[in-house]
């Protein structure tokens, strides 16, 4: 027979095991994050820049955080732009060039204006922080019109 020490400690024992056991249940019990798809939008024009200009774009896209992957149509109008980039940082700030969208230097007729490309780490961060935006450069400034991207999840 055991006595009231022994079954003190028999009975500690099978809570520590028991214990020990939940925690490596809980453990696997976790779940990946959802893989969410946003829908991505940025109406470019003076507001961006505090320039008299009356150029305007828009720029329409899909961002999936499973592929990684950007994909956007680009439209203009009422400017003839010399360079298109994506950049990220605060308003006001020139920002960090991201991506170019498009050069005049290589493709003389800009009209439709379309692409793709998969985004590190560091910047899917700052697109779904909001901190994207497009910068429109023209002959008469640099940029002439500018506009954030927003994103809505599908």
């Amino acid at each position: 027979m055991m006595n009231k020490k022994s079954r003190a400690i028999v009975l500690l024992a099978l809570f520590a095991l028991a214990g020990c056991e939940k925690k490596v249940i809980a453990e696997g019990a976790k779940t990946a994050p959802p893989v969410r798809t946003y829908a991505v939008v940025a109406r470019i024009d003076k507001k961006g820049t505090n320039s008299a200009s009356e150029g305007t774009a828009l720029l329409k896209g899909t961002y999936d955080e499973g592929t990684k992957v950007l994909v956007y149509s680009l439209e203009y109008h009422d400017v003839v732009p010399q360079l298109i980039t994506l950049r990220s940082g605060a308003k006001g700030s020139s920002g960090l060039f991201i991506k170019e969208v498009y050069s005049k230097d290589k493709v003389p007729d800009g009209r439709d204006i379309a692409g793709s490309f998969s985004l590190t780490p560091l910047q899917e961060r700052s697109l779904l922080k909001g901190q994207w935006f497009v910068a429109v450069n023209t002959l008469l400034m640099s940029p002439e019109i500018s506009g954030y991207l927003t994103l809505k999840q599908q």
